[in-house]
């Protein structure tokens, strides 16, 4: 077994591993297989579909630039979601992820903006904050727990977003 179905099998060995020390069996990967390729095992906090949709209505290109595997578009596509994003960067299929510049680079590329035109919205400090940041792009941690209080441009829900990018009116 190699690519994602290794790096899956490993990983909820490990999971397993850290609840209770006991094996991964092969029926249980196939049904956790299973589960997280269906779309309704997957949810959208409550601030997502109001702020994709003020700022597509405001005119934004949007872009997706995940380290997540190649189901994403798919999953995307059947939630609904898709509609909203020009592009969508996964790193299972870029072969390249965050932090690292390329996934940037080339999703900049694909919305046809310079990097200091963009601005990377992501939840992790390392991967979407640091990562954006080093290769160019500006950046805004969404700090949901409010984690990271000594990083200047967070925000604690993406219902903030759009009045920062296309002023107070909207929200």
């Amino acid at each position: 077994m190699s690519g994602e179905p290794a790096f899956w099998r490993g990983f909820l060995t490990r999971v397993r591993g850290l609840l209770d020390g006991g094996p991964l069996s092969d029926d249980a990967f196939a049904n956790l297989a299973r589960h997280f390729g269906e779309p309704s095992s997957w949810a959208t906090y409550p601030d997502v579909l109001p702020t994709l949709d003020a700022l597509t209505a405001g005119g934004l290109p949007l872009a997706i630039v995940s380290n997540w595997d190649s189901q994403l578009p798919r999953l995307l596509e059947l939630r609904g979601l898709a509609r909203y994003f020009r592009t969508v960067s996964v790193s299972a299929i870029e072969e390249t992820g965050k932090p690292g510049a390329e996934i940037f680079r080339r999703t900049c590329e694909r919305l046809g903006v310079e990097a200091g035109e963009a601005l990377h919205v992501g939840d992790s400090l390392r991967d979407d904050y640091d990562g954006a940041r080093a290769a160019g792009l500006r950046a805004v941690l969404l700090d949901r727990r409010g984690e990271h209080g000594h990083v200047a441009d967070r925000i604690a829900s993406l219902s903030e977003l759009a009045p920062r990018l296309l002023g107070a009116s909207t929200g």
